[in-house]
């Protein structure tokens, strides 16, 4: 298990922060060259993302990091590339990135375990690795942008339990968690242990089964659920869900049998707009979101404090990731829990999301789509 530090405040990426010295250049870039001003920096940056099952990377987060780059160096172009759950694509695309002269590469990988190689084919040209969301183990990566993952378990699981308390004892509970590869399903898990453990000792709770999503697909975690309820014998309360992908083959599961709304579905992460949908209909209680305006913006600050070496880079980090060799500078950033009652105020008034996404299909009778 790898672990992460977080020394300060998550708000020091809200937006409050300057980053000093980019206008300038006054510092020695990072490879010891002249200095460079962040108005000169030219370039593409390729952000390479695992999959496109997770909408999150292409909706959200790739427009939000062109408006942060477009912000603070102008002169840098992102381009998006999905490995589509392959680590060698994302090398063969790594490696395709150098040979056309990136100048930084975010990366989200596929396989944790399995992504020392576009790390050391970057650093052998002087081009920096930005692991975003998800992080590389045993790599030399140089700067990690994340949300810590254990609270979002952790308050998944207390929302259910408040929600269900007048549930007949023991509530019996499955959970479908992620692929075990990554990182962050591990300390999801822990999370929603952390709350559910102690119940099952006290008879309260039972954790009918525990399957994995591999691969983060709605189809596997619709065959997952499916396993579940053969094994619970159709007797099931609620449903706990690590992300929306996996809410997605959830629902879908309960929809066959009749089960919507009946067997209570708590998680999902991303505001994928289907889920927000059904959240609105109330087949499912919860989502979350990171804060990607606030990601994106600390990713495009990194990138070019590294490029310009102005040493600002040290002031955005809150913390540190071990990857296993390595203590990488981190921003850890807080997550946003999302129910039917704040949908408008965090994910529409925000911008992430349209009314018109989220009132369609289940949600189109709800009583937030006929205001």
């Amino acid at each position: 298990m790898k672990s992460f530090i977080r020394t300060t405040l998550v708000t020091a990426v809200s937006g409050t922060l300057l980053l000093t010295g980019c206008s300038t250049g006054t510092e020695p870039s990072a490879d010891g060259s002249a200095p460079v001003a962040a108005a000169d920096l030219k370039g593409k940056v390729y952000f390479l993302t695992p999959n496109s099952q997770v909408t999150r990377f292409d909706s959200y987060d790739t427009p939000n990091l062109k408006e942060a780059l477009a912000k603070y160096a102008p002169g840098l172009e992102l381009v998006t590339q999905s490995a589509d759950n392959d680590p060698s694509r994302q090398l063969q695309q790594a490696q395709a990135a150098v040979t056309q002269g990136a100048k930084a590469i975010i990366m989200a990988p596929p396989v944790p375990d399995q992504s020392q190689s576009v790390v050391a084919a970057a650093h052998a040209a002087n081009i920096p690795v930005i692991d975003f969301a998800y992080a590389s183990t045993n790599s030399e990566i140089d700067y990690y942008v994340t949300v810590p993952f254990e609270p979002i378990g952790e308050q998944v699981a207390k929302y259910a339990v408040e929600k269900m308390k007048d549930t007949a004892k023991p509530l019996r509970i499955a959970e479908i968690t992620g692929d075990p590869s990554f990182f962050f399903d591990t300390e999801i898990r822990k999370g929603t242990a952390k709350v559910l453990d102690p119940l099952v000792k006290t008879g309260d709770v039972e954790v009918v089964c525990q399957n994995d999503n591999l691969q983060l697909s709605a189809d596997n975690a619709r065959l997952a659920l499916e396993g579940c309820m053969q094994r619970a014998g159709g007797d099931l309360d609620a449903v706990i869900v690590h992300n929306d992908s996996s809410a997605n083959g959830v629902l879908a599961a309960l929809s066959a049998q009749d089960l919507l709304g009946k067997v209570k579905v708590f998680g999902g992460y991303d505001a994928q707009p289907g889920v927000v949908q059904h959240l609105l209909a109330g087949n499912i209680e919860n989502t979350m979101v990171p804060p990607y305006k606030a990601m994106a913006d600390a990713t495009a600050r990194l990138i070019v404090a590294k490029l310009t070496g102005d040493g600002s880079d040290k002031d955005l980090a809150t913390g540190t990731y071990d990857t296993g060799i390595k203590k990488v500078p981190t921003v850890y950033n807080e997550n946003v829990f999302i129910t039917a009652d704040n949908v408008g105020k965090e994910l529409i008034d925000t911008g992430l999301l349209k009314k018109t996404d989220v009132c369609a299909g289940p949600a189109v009778t709800s009583e937030f789509c006929k205001q």
